[in-house]
């Protein structure tokens, strides 16, 4: 079980509070989730703290490999590489057709 705040930082401790009809309710909320018939849980009392669960397989198990950040950034560097050499071999060219 990985416990986190919205920033996706672990928690090394939570806990929570609930009376009977709330602890049913969580219940049956895990029991939807664990059938499938909700994606997650999402517990909110108004103005509040929220308490959000989902199954390991719903979410995002390594979201750094599916971040463009780590090759987007090269890409960008190159592209910007070949249009900086590719405008001085056209006015190189250009001059050398007006010489």
């Amino acid at each position: 079980m990985k416990i986190e705040d919205r920033r996706g930082e672990p928690l090394p401790e939570t806990t929570v509070t609930v009376d009977d009809a709330e602890l049913v309710d969580l219940l049956e909320g895990l029991a939807d989730v664990v059938e499938g018939k909700r994606e997650h849980l999402h517990f909110a009392q108004p103005g509040g703290p929220q308490l959000v669960v989902r199954r390991e397989t719903e979410s995002d198990p390594d979201p750094l490999a599916r971040q463009t950040d780590w090759w987007m950034g090269p890409v960008v560097l190159f592209g910007g590489l070949f249009l900086v050499v590719g405008a001085v071999t056209v006015v190189r060219w250009a001059v050398g057709l007006l010489s």
